[in-house]
């Protein structure tokens, strides 16, 4: 089912969580692609609490999503969680390119920034991304901040958020001709 195919809302929510959670849990977020029935995200947890952040992401996104729709079954497939060990900065950049490139590999666009999803290209890192609350299923009463901020930073291994991008518009550049024409 595409329960995460892009719109307005479904980018709202997810971003709001994702900046919440990462901000919660300290886990910093190098990169990240929403499809329409998953998502990838590259990130270091300097605190080992990978499995909570997950834990409250996918509760939190499933339940929100669910109430957005209209829907109350299981939002998510069984044992659909992955976690992938990246020893190297060239797996780190390798598996950024892979998860940014995800759109055209699956034939949806040409080019990845054509992708109406959430998507955080080479461009964004370094920078903020703000979020505010989403209307939906968010009580403007509750508990969760009004607004978040997401940074998007360079993993470990690179010299600065500049090289990082750097490489990575290369790389995706790279894997987006493979996909295209491969």
């Amino acid at each position: 089912q595409f329960l995460l195919r892009p719109s307005r809302t479904t980018n709202e929510i997810f971003l709001y969580l994702l900046a919440l959670a990462a901000s919660r849990y300290g886990i910093r977020i190098h990169a990240f692609c929403v499809l329409s029935n998953h998502y990838h995200l590259v990130l270091t947890d300097p605190h080992a609490r990978l499995p909570a952040f997950c834990q409250f992401l996918d509760g939190l996104v499933a339940r929100s999503m669910n109430a957005s729709l209209g829907r109350w079954e299981s939002f998510w497939a069984p044992d659909s969680y992955s976690a992938v060990v990246l020893a190297t900065h060239q797996d780190v950049l390798d598996k950024a390119a892979y998860v940014l490139a995800n759109p055209v590999a699956a034939g949806l666009v040409r080019s990845a920034q054509e992708w109406p999803g959430l998507w955080s290209g080479p461009d964004r890192v370094g920078t903020v991304l703000y979020a505010p609350r989403p209307k939906q299923f968010f009580d403007p009463k509750g508990l969760l901040p009004e607004s978040v901020a997401l940074e998007l930073t360079a993993p470990p291994g690179f010299s600065s958020p500049e090289d990082f991008r750097r490489q990575l518009a290369t790389a995706l550049a790279e894997r987006e001709a493979t996909e295209r024409w491969g």
